[in-house]
């Protein structure tokens, strides 16, 4: 079932963030919405995932309203904001995780996936800045959901860490939407992807198509500086 964006807009008051945006994502693709920051990306992803209603326009997720989704399970979101608890080990955020869920997969499998084995025992305040975002990664993939959502899932990890996150994230075959403003992880890691710019959707299509787009130009080149 379709993940659907109908003429969609949304503000914080008067400053609008998103305007009229409309876009598809189908079953089984990875979808990236590429931006600089501020451009509507991360409210894009919450509206997507029911924290926030639209003031105009209508949200579907897997062919019905969004909290649906979300309370059934069927969805998992790793997102920028929410912080881990300080005096917790890794393979305790992670199995609470998983208890939450009917549907779950192991503690073994989780740990893993997300390349964790190592730091099982580790308290989350001696992690890393890419070892905190593995562990949010295997929090989003704890019930096994057939849509996942990434909002900006490689900040704080290094070449090495974000090709090994992506391999795991393709290797799961699920519905994947991820925000980013690196244009080289959207190019070498998106079947689509979607440009979004200050709140509007200015250009749809492959990697290829969106590279190859002249009106574009300026753009992505910002994003690829951005993304060094």
């Amino acid at each position: 079932m379709e993940t659907v964006f109908e003429r969609v807009s949304f503000s914080y008051g008067r400053t609008p963030a998103l305007t009229e945006v409309s876009f598809a994502v189908p079953e089984g693709q990875t979808v990236a919405l590429l931006g600089s920051n501020g451009a509507g990306k991360s409210t894009t992803v919450d509206l997507m995932l029911g924290l926030r209603k639209p003031a105009k326009g209508k949200v579907t997720v897997l062919g019905g309203r969004p909290e649906d989704a979300v309370a059934k399970g069927r969805v998992g979101a790793m997102l920028q904001t929410g912080g881990l608890p300080a005096d917790a080990t890794v393979t305790d955020v992670v199995d609470l995780a998983r208890r939450l869920y009917g549907k779950r997969r192991s503690l073994k499998e989780l740990l893993d996936l997300a390349g964790l084995t190592e730091v099982g025992n580790r308290k989350t305040d001696a992690l890393s800045g890419g070892q905190k975002q593995r562990v949010r990664f295997a929090v989003a993939m704890a019930g096994q959901p057939d849509l996942l959502f990434l909002d900006e899932p490689t900040v704080a990890m290094d070449f090495r860490a974000r090709r090994q996150f992506w391999q795991a994230v393709k290797a799961q075959g699920k519905t994947v939407v991820f925000a980013t403003h690196y244009l080289d992880e959207a190019d070498a890691y998106a079947d689509r992807v979607i440009v979004i710019d200050r709140g509007r959707v200015v250009a749809e299509g492959t990697p290829e198509q969106i590279k190859g787009d002249a009106n574009l130009e300026d753009a992505l080149l910002e994003l690829t500086e951005e993304g060094r």
